[in-house]
């Protein structure tokens, strides 16, 4: 009788913690957009097309929701030939050095992740305002699924991407301030 006591003490315990799901990035579902201003006047947006990573959340308590994330560089798309080459080259990402971007989170409040981004061999802490849907039944993998949603403006020289020409008339050619917007989706493990 103690014993099974024991037990069920045990078992209500458990039950009673929680607990963080570990997701992984669905890349084919998942996108990593970026926007910057060219020659002062029209905005241009790109997307890395190669993202992966895990993302742990508990939805009783956000507070243990922690992220990692790689982007091939290589995988930046911009529906335009010669503006994804300027950006894969060494006067921007320079993809043949720094192949990947990545972001791990250290610690999390009020739907803000701070953590590590790395662009272009430089290491900078950020605060990723973030919100999360789900999780829910994802119909094709039958399995739960988060959506994550962030948004962030960093500026690109505190990365060492220094590009830094300007028309006569002193607009820069492309703007120090990128705007980065991610929509994942991620399938529980």
């Amino acid at each position: 009788m103690k014993i099974r006591l024991f037990l069920i003490l045990l078992s209500a315990f458990f039950v009673g913690q929680s607990i963080a799901q570990k997701y992984i990035i669905d890349p084919g579902h998942s996108s990593v957009q970026i926007q910057v201003e060219r020659f002062g006047v029209v905005d241009v947006v790109g997307r890395f097309k190669d993202v992966s990573g895990t993302i742990n959340y508990d939805e009783k308590d956000n507070s243990k929701t922690t992220a990692e994330a790689v982007i091939k560089v290589d995988s930046y798309d911009a529906n335009n030939a010669g503006g994804e080459d300027a950006v894969k080259s060494q006067a921007f990402l320079d993809a043949a050095s720094y192949p990947e971007i990545s972001f791990k989170s250290k610690s999390v409040s009020s739907n803000v992740l701070t953590g590590d981004l790395t662009i272009h061999g430089v290491t900078n802490e950020v605060q990723l305002p973030f919100t999360i849907k789900g999780p829910l039944l994802d119909l094709p993998t039958r399995k739960q699924s988060i959506a994550a949603n962030a948004s962030i403006t960093i500026n690109r020289q505190d990365y060492g991407i220094a590009f830094d020409r300007a028309l006569p008339n002193g607009i820069k050619i492309v703007s120090n301030d990128v705007k980065v917007s991610l929509v994942i989706l991620a399938i529980a493990e």
